[in-house]
């Protein structure tokens, strides 16, 4: 497969009426046994006992602390499901996973043959994932910035084919550029791993609890932090999107109106000669819409994509 060319308003374009596709960094896990949905579904923040085969889950693996230890995708299937994790802490997730599992009828293996993740965002993701599947892959559709997302896991050897199906089916539709994927999720707001959040930060943090956390589901493990900060407290700091009248870049300072420091840029978009949007931490207190900020020199307000809920 040919790697993507970036023309970053055609991939945008695929975002709103079609579907951008990009490559996920994902290792595999499979679990089978009767009791895999119920045994998983106390590990994760996202509801799995509802879904059915042909159905996919966003979500998350905590810690007891309810720190973040990998995002999850799962795939559900008729006699497994799938999960794609972060590829770099697969052994450890798998270690935590093993260590949960007692007397559950439940087993867990890594993949043994390669896999292939791809999320496809945009209004056409259940095409795309309709044709993943029609294409041999496993599929679903979650949500992601409010947009709907196909996940797909491709046996690796099927990837072009795969891959190939789902432009045909969801177009407009392109290979995100590294550039264009930066910018599609700076403008829906959807954070990144090591990029705008890590491992010592809560779901709330990272902005993640709409799209990945079910906040009345059954106990999981860490569901008591995660809770209790939704609903009796809130965390110190969080991701927010931001409007800014000129150029941000990644590590700028934001600021108050007279200057005090509150946070930083992590992820940045330019949208025209005088005008930026961007992801970045600031305090609790700045974490609502429309609060006026300083990113650099220039004026910046935060908008409502990533925003605290203020009740009442």
């Amino acid at each position: 497969m040919t790697e993507p060319t970036e023309d970053i308003e055609a991939e945008i374009d695929c975002v709103q009426s079609g579907a951008l596709l990009q490559a996920l960094a994902l290792g595999t896990v499979v679990i089978t046994g009767k009791d895999r949905s119920s045994w998983l579904n106390g590990l994760v923040t996202c509801e799995l006992l509802t879904k059915k085969p042909g159905d996919a889950v966003y979500g998350l693996i905590v810690t007891k602390a309810g720190k973040i230890q990998s995002e999850v995708y799962v795939l559900v299937g008729s006699e497994a499901l799938t999960i794609g994790v972060y590829a770099d802490r697969l052994e450890a997730v798998v270690a935590e996973l093993d260590r949960h599992l007692i007397m559950e009828d439940a087993e867990i293996a890594v993949a043994d043959e390669p896999t292939a993740w791809l999320l496809a965002l945009g209004p056409r993701a259940q095409e795309a994932a309709t044709a993943a599947a029609a294409a041999g892959a496993r599929s679903g559709v979650v949500s992601r910035g409010g947009l709907p997302a196909a996940v797909v896991a491709s046996p690796g050897a099927m990837r072009d084919r795969v891959v190939a199906s789902m432009l045909t089916a969801a177009a407009p539709s392109r290979l995100a550029s590294p550039a264009g994927w930066a910018r599609a999720r700076v403008e829906n707001g959807i954070t990144a791993f090591g990029v705008d959040f890590d491992d010592s930060n809560y779901p709330q943090e990272a902005s993640l609890e709409r799209d990945a956390v079910s906040f009345s589901k059954g106990c999981y493990l860490g569901q008591e932090a995660v809770f209790m900060l939704e609903k009796r407290g809130h965390v110190k700091k969080r991701v927010v999107q931001l409007v800014v009248e000129g150029e941000a870049r990644v590590g700028d300072k934001i600021t108050l109106p007279e200057g005090t420091e509150v946070g930083h840029v992590t992820s940045a978009s330019v949208q025209g000669p005088h005008r930026s949007l961007a992801l970045g931490w600031v305090k609790y207190k700045q974490a609502r819409a429309e609060t006026e900020l300083r990113v650099g020199a220039s004026e910046a307000r935060v908008t409502s994509a990533l925003a605290v809920q203020v009740e009442g």
